[in-house]
């Protein structure tokens, strides 16, 4: 299966109206079209999973392609092995059911948007929960 078939094949069937798979460094493995995390937001995200804080997200929120959001929540050297991940809701006004999920695997980011009014009757938590079992492969895969 290609980077660009767990997006078109699996995340946006789950719910999310954009998704992507970048490196470390910020380079683009596969995405929805449209859809870009810029590589000062991959390495951001990279180097804040990797550590043992998400603390500094509490006050200002974050930025993916572009756009603003509120930290929600997120988990970083789970004792039980989770991946680690950074979740937000949009804070552009008419957005605000907008949410986002990022999650880092061995050597990627796997980013998810869901949007209530494209996702196909699927939940943020449903969406959560495909790109979760997608993140899980990809670091028993090695990815």
């Amino acid at each position: 299966m290609s980077w660009q078939d767990y997006i078109d094949g699996q995340l946006l069937r789950a719910g999310f109206c954009y998704a992507s798979i970048v490196g470390f460094d910020g380079s683009c493995w596969a995405s929805s079209q449209g859809y870009v995390i810029l590589p000062d937001e991959a390495k951001r995200f990279a180097s804040l999973l990797a550590g043992t804080s998400l603390d500094s997200l509490s006050a200002a929120g974050f930025t993916a392609a572009g756009q603003k959001y509120a930290f929600t929540r997120g988990e970083v050297n789970d004792p039980n092995g989770s991946v680690p991940f950074i979740q937000g809701r949009c804070k552009e006004d008419g957005k605000s059911s907008q949410g986002i999920i990022i999650m880092k695997t061995t050597q990627a980011l796997i980013v998810g948007v869901h949007d209530p009014a494209y996702s196909n009757g699927a939940s943020f938590g449903s969406a959560n929960t495909a790109i979760g079992r997608i993140a899980d492969y990809f670091v028993e895969s090695g990815f």
